[in-house]
């Protein structure tokens, strides 16, 4: 099973063991998840897990409260780490959308079989999303655009794409 960060909680809210949580994606569907896993550095190993027993808020930070946390000094103990929740908690997601925890890693090939690197980020613009590939020593950054990106297989961990004009000329590949 895979855990996924949601956001951080970074510091206590009042005297009844509420925490200012910082989420990380702006889901409205996180606010509904019940079952989280806490931990400074790894999930797999050194984690605690909690039940929500509320979020509220509208605005960053919300104030979430978790059940059997009742006192400051209970949450003090809680603050700076990290929220996880199981992939398999994440909706569906209807047919060729994809969560940015499914991109980031895919090896990136032109339609010829190039490989260009891996996308180690993603860039929201607003319009579109961009994706940055990398190898050891170079940079592209491709835009998320039926125009360019051609196919992504989850399956196979990889992304092809179209070099239109203009995409490759700013970089060294």
């Amino acid at each position: 099973m895979e855990w996924i960060s949601i956001g951080r909680v970074t510091k206590t809210h009042g005297l009844k063991g509420d925490l200012k949580f910082y989420p990380s994606i702006n889901e409205t569907w996180v606010t509904k998840i019940k079952q989280i896993r806490l931990s400074l550095e790894n999930p797999l190993i050194n984690f605690n897990n909690y039940q929500i027993h509320s979020i509220r808020g509208k605005d960053s930070p919300l104030i979430i409260k978790f059940k059997d946390v009742d006192s400051i000094e209970d949450a003090s103990l809680l603050t700076g780490q990290t929220l996880y929740i199981s992939q398999d908690k994440f909706p569906e997601l209807p047919e060729d959308e994809y969560y940015w925890f499914q991109i980031e890693g895919l090896k990136v090939f032109d339609e010829s079989g190039r490989y260009y690197g891996n996308i180690e980020e993603i860039i929201r613009t607003g319009s579109n999303d961009v994706y940055v590939v990398r190898d050891d020593e170079k940079e592209l950054l491709l835009p998320m655009i039926d125009s360019v990106v051609k196919v992504i297989n989850l399956e196979e961990g990889k992304l092809i794409f179209h070099p239109m004009e203009g995409l490759l000329d700013d970089t060294a590949f």
